[in-house]
Protein backbone atom coordinates (compact mmCIF):
# COMPACT_ATOMS: atom_id res chain seq x y z
CA UNK A 1 0.00 0.00 0.00
CA UNK A 2 1.35 3.38 -1.01
CA UNK A 3 1.47 6.00 1.74
CA UNK A 4 1.06 9.62 0.72
CA UNK A 5 3.73 12.03 1.98
CA UNK A 6 2.55 14.01 4.96
CA UNK A 7 2.96 17.34 3.13
CA UNK A 8 0.51 16.26 0.37
CA UNK A 9 -2.32 15.39 2.70
CA UNK A 10 -3.22 18.99 3.70
CA UNK A 11 -3.33 19.91 -0.01
CA UNK A 12 -5.77 17.07 -0.75
CA UNK A 13 -7.97 17.97 2.21
CA UNK A 14 -7.93 21.62 1.16
CA UNK A 15 -8.90 20.65 -2.39
CA UNK A 16 -11.82 18.57 -1.16
CA UNK A 17 -13.01 21.38 1.10
CA UNK A 18 -12.81 23.91 -1.75
CA UNK A 19 -14.75 21.58 -4.04
CA UNK A 20 -17.50 21.16 -1.44
CA UNK A 21 -17.65 24.91 -0.89
CA UNK A 22 -17.95 25.56 -4.62
CA UNK A 23 -20.70 22.94 -5.05
CA UNK A 24 -22.66 24.25 -2.06
CA UNK A 25 -22.25 27.78 -3.33
CA UNK A 26 -23.58 26.85 -6.78
CA UNK A 27 -26.57 25.08 -5.26
CA UNK A 28 -27.35 28.10 -3.08
CA UNK A 29 -27.06 30.41 -6.08
CA UNK A 30 -29.44 28.21 -8.06
CA UNK A 31 -31.88 27.91 -5.16
CA UNK A 32 -31.90 31.48 -3.87
CA UNK A 33 -31.22 33.70 -6.87
CA UNK A 34 -33.11 34.32 -10.13
CA UNK A 35 -30.19 33.19 -12.29
CA UNK A 36 -31.98 29.89 -13.02
CA UNK A 37 -35.59 30.87 -12.54
CA UNK A 38 -38.84 30.23 -14.40
CA UNK A 39 -38.93 32.44 -17.47
CA UNK A 40 -40.73 30.08 -19.83
CA UNK A 41 -43.42 27.43 -19.34
CA UNK A 42 -43.95 24.83 -22.05
CA UNK A 43 -47.24 22.90 -22.11
CA UNK A 44 -47.66 19.86 -24.31
CA UNK A 45 -50.34 17.28 -25.22
CA UNK A 46 -53.27 19.51 -24.24
CA UNK A 47 -55.92 19.34 -26.95
CA UNK A 48 -59.09 20.54 -25.27
CA UNK A 49 -57.90 22.19 -22.06
CA UNK A 50 -56.67 25.76 -22.71
CA UNK A 51 -53.07 26.48 -21.82
CA UNK A 52 -54.15 29.48 -19.77
CA UNK A 53 -56.25 27.22 -17.53
CA UNK A 54 -53.28 24.90 -17.01
CA UNK A 55 -51.02 27.82 -16.16
CA UNK A 56 -53.55 29.12 -13.64
CA UNK A 57 -53.74 25.71 -11.98
CA UNK A 58 -49.95 25.35 -11.95
CA UNK A 59 -49.70 28.62 -9.98
CA UNK A 60 -45.95 29.06 -10.50
CA UNK A 61 -44.95 32.72 -10.48
CA UNK A 62 -42.51 33.84 -13.18
CA UNK A 63 -39.09 34.39 -11.66
CA UNK A 64 -39.40 31.57 -9.15
CA UNK A 65 -36.05 29.73 -8.93
CA UNK A 66 -36.47 26.36 -10.64
CA UNK A 67 -35.13 24.47 -7.64
CA UNK A 68 -37.86 26.00 -5.48
CA UNK A 69 -40.64 24.66 -7.71
CA UNK A 70 -42.34 21.65 -6.11
CA UNK A 71 -42.97 19.76 -9.34
CA UNK A 72 -45.11 17.06 -7.70
CA UNK A 73 -47.39 19.63 -6.08
CA UNK A 74 -47.72 21.51 -9.37
CA UNK A 75 -48.62 18.25 -11.15
CA UNK A 76 -51.30 17.51 -8.55
CA UNK A 77 -52.85 20.93 -8.98
CA UNK A 78 -52.99 20.52 -12.76
CA UNK A 79 -54.41 16.99 -12.49
CA UNK A 80 -57.25 18.43 -10.42
CA UNK A 81 -58.64 19.99 -13.61
CA UNK A 82 -61.59 17.69 -14.41
CA UNK A 83 -60.62 17.06 -18.04
CA UNK A 84 -57.03 16.12 -17.17
CA UNK A 85 -56.23 12.58 -16.08
CA UNK A 86 -52.62 13.19 -15.02
CA UNK A 87 -49.74 15.61 -15.43
CA UNK A 88 -45.97 15.48 -15.32
CA UNK A 89 -43.90 18.55 -14.48
CA UNK A 90 -40.15 18.80 -14.90
CA UNK A 91 -37.45 21.43 -14.84
CA UNK A 92 -35.47 22.24 -17.98
CA UNK A 93 -32.48 24.36 -17.16
CA UNK A 94 -31.67 27.17 -17.26
CA UNK A 95 -35.16 28.69 -17.19
CA UNK A 96 -38.00 26.50 -18.46
CA UNK A 97 -40.74 24.57 -16.70
CA UNK A 98 -42.16 21.73 -18.80
CA UNK A 99 -45.73 20.52 -18.25
CA UNK A 100 -46.94 17.37 -20.00
CA UNK A 101 -50.60 16.47 -19.55
CA UNK A 102 -52.75 13.46 -20.33
CA UNK A 103 -56.32 14.51 -21.02
CA UNK A 104 -59.36 12.36 -20.38
CA UNK A 105 -61.01 10.96 -23.50
CA UNK A 106 -64.82 10.85 -23.53
CA UNK A 107 -66.15 7.32 -24.08
CA UNK A 108 -69.83 7.31 -23.07
CA UNK A 109 -72.54 9.35 -21.41
CA UNK A 110 -74.93 8.62 -18.56
CA UNK A 111 -78.27 10.47 -18.61
CA UNK A 112 -79.29 12.06 -15.32
CA UNK A 113 -82.61 13.85 -15.51
CA UNK A 114 -82.19 17.04 -17.51
CA UNK A 115 -78.45 16.58 -17.93
CA UNK A 116 -75.84 14.05 -19.00
CA UNK A 117 -72.53 13.07 -17.43
CA UNK A 118 -69.55 12.32 -19.66
CA UNK A 119 -67.39 9.36 -18.61
CA UNK A 120 -63.85 8.39 -19.62
CA UNK A 121 -62.72 4.77 -20.01
CA UNK A 122 -62.16 4.35 -16.26
CA UNK A 123 -65.70 5.48 -15.47
CA UNK A 124 -64.79 8.91 -14.14
CA UNK A 125 -67.57 11.41 -14.80
CA UNK A 126 -65.64 14.57 -15.51
CA UNK A 127 -68.01 16.75 -17.52
CA UNK A 128 -71.72 17.51 -17.22
CA UNK A 129 -73.96 19.15 -19.81
CA UNK A 130 -77.61 20.17 -19.67
CA UNK A 131 -79.69 18.36 -22.27
CA UNK A 132 -80.37 21.67 -23.98
CA UNK A 133 -76.72 22.36 -24.79
CA UNK A 134 -74.89 19.09 -25.41
CA UNK A 135 -72.02 19.62 -27.88
CA UNK A 136 -72.29 17.68 -31.17
CA UNK A 137 -69.24 15.52 -30.41
CA UNK A 138 -70.80 14.46 -27.10
CA UNK A 139 -74.14 13.65 -28.74
CA UNK A 140 -72.31 11.05 -30.82
CA UNK A 141 -71.19 9.11 -27.74
CA UNK A 142 -73.07 5.95 -26.74
CA UNK A 143 -75.24 5.83 -23.64
CA UNK A 144 -73.99 3.58 -20.86
CA UNK A 145 -76.71 1.49 -19.20
CA UNK A 146 -75.55 -0.17 -16.01
CA UNK A 147 -76.77 -0.34 -12.42
CA UNK A 148 -74.09 1.72 -10.64
CA UNK A 149 -71.94 3.65 -13.14
CA UNK A 150 -68.69 5.02 -11.75
CA UNK A 151 -64.95 4.42 -11.44
CA UNK A 152 -65.35 2.08 -8.46
CA UNK A 153 -67.72 -0.21 -10.36
CA UNK A 154 -66.01 -3.19 -12.08
CA UNK A 155 -68.86 -3.50 -14.57
CA UNK A 156 -68.47 0.13 -15.63
CA UNK A 157 -64.71 -0.19 -16.08
CA UNK A 158 -65.01 -3.41 -18.08
CA UNK A 159 -67.73 -2.08 -20.38
CA UNK A 160 -66.05 1.27 -21.02
CA UNK A 161 -62.66 -0.34 -21.54
CA UNK A 162 -64.16 -2.45 -24.32
CA UNK A 163 -66.01 0.55 -25.78
CA UNK A 164 -62.91 2.76 -25.78
CA UNK A 165 -60.89 0.17 -27.71
CA UNK A 166 -63.44 -0.49 -30.46
CA UNK A 167 -62.19 0.30 -33.98
CA UNK A 168 -63.63 3.61 -35.28
CA UNK A 169 -65.83 1.90 -37.88
CA UNK A 170 -67.52 -0.15 -35.15
CA UNK A 171 -67.55 2.60 -32.53
CA UNK A 172 -69.55 4.82 -34.90
CA UNK A 173 -72.37 2.23 -34.92
CA UNK A 174 -72.79 1.93 -31.14
CA UNK A 175 -75.84 3.68 -29.66
CA UNK A 176 -75.89 2.07 -26.21
CA UNK A 177 -73.60 -0.01 -24.04
CA UNK A 178 -75.61 -2.37 -21.85
CA UNK A 179 -73.62 -3.95 -19.01
CA UNK A 180 -75.19 -6.20 -16.39
CA UNK A 181 -71.85 -7.49 -15.07
CA UNK A 182 -68.19 -7.52 -16.16
CA UNK A 183 -68.91 -10.71 -18.13
CA UNK A 184 -72.24 -9.61 -19.60
CA UNK A 185 -71.60 -6.70 -21.96
CA UNK A 186 -73.81 -5.93 -24.93
CA UNK A 187 -74.02 -3.21 -27.58
CA UNK A 188 -77.08 -1.75 -29.23
CA UNK A 189 -76.15 -0.74 -32.78
CA UNK A 190 -77.79 1.39 -35.41
CA UNK A 191 -80.37 -0.42 -37.49
CA UNK A 192 -81.99 -2.02 -34.43
CA UNK A 193 -79.12 -4.52 -34.11
CA UNK A 194 -77.70 -6.08 -30.96
CA UNK A 195 -74.23 -7.45 -30.19
CA UNK A 196 -73.57 -9.92 -27.38
CA UNK A 197 -69.96 -9.23 -26.41
CA UNK A 198 -69.57 -11.14 -23.16
CA UNK A 199 -66.55 -10.22 -21.02
CA UNK A 200 -63.69 -7.79 -21.69
CA UNK A 201 -61.16 -10.35 -22.95
CA UNK A 202 -60.03 -11.11 -26.51
CA UNK A 203 -61.42 -7.76 -27.60
CA UNK A 204 -59.36 -7.49 -30.78
CA UNK A 205 -60.56 -10.91 -31.93
CA UNK A 206 -64.15 -10.06 -31.12
CA UNK A 207 -63.95 -6.78 -33.01
CA UNK A 208 -62.52 -8.47 -36.11
CA UNK A 209 -65.14 -11.20 -35.95
CA UNK A 210 -67.95 -8.66 -35.55
CA UNK A 211 -66.63 -6.74 -38.54
CA UNK A 212 -67.05 -9.86 -40.67
CA UNK A 213 -70.46 -10.75 -39.21
CA UNK A 214 -71.95 -7.33 -39.88
CA UNK A 215 -71.87 -8.11 -43.58
CA UNK A 216 -74.64 -10.62 -42.81
CA UNK A 217 -78.18 -9.32 -42.45
CA UNK A 218 -79.28 -10.05 -38.90
CA UNK A 219 -80.62 -8.42 -35.75
CA UNK A 220 -78.36 -10.15 -33.22
CA UNK A 221 -74.66 -11.00 -33.37
CA UNK A 222 -72.86 -13.04 -30.73
CA UNK A 223 -69.07 -12.71 -30.54
CA UNK A 224 -68.65 -13.68 -26.88
CA UNK A 225 -66.69 -16.72 -28.15
CA UNK A 226 -64.97 -15.24 -31.21
CA UNK A 227 -63.91 -18.66 -32.53
CA UNK A 228 -67.57 -19.73 -32.58
CA UNK A 229 -69.60 -16.62 -33.49
CA UNK A 230 -73.30 -16.67 -34.27
CA UNK A 231 -75.96 -14.41 -35.72
CA UNK A 232 -79.68 -14.54 -36.30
Amino acid sequence: MRVLPQRRRPRIVLGVVLTVVVVVGLVLIAYLTPLMSVRNTEISDNRTVPGAQILDAAAVAPGTPLLQVDTEAVARRIAAIPSISSARVQRSYPSTLQIIVIERVPVAVVPDGDKVHVLDRSGVGYLTYPNSSIPPEIKKLPVLQTATPGPADPTTRAALGVTADLPPQLSALVLRVIANSPVDIEFALTGNRKVIWGDDTRNDEKARTLGYLLSQKATEYNVSAPNFPAFR
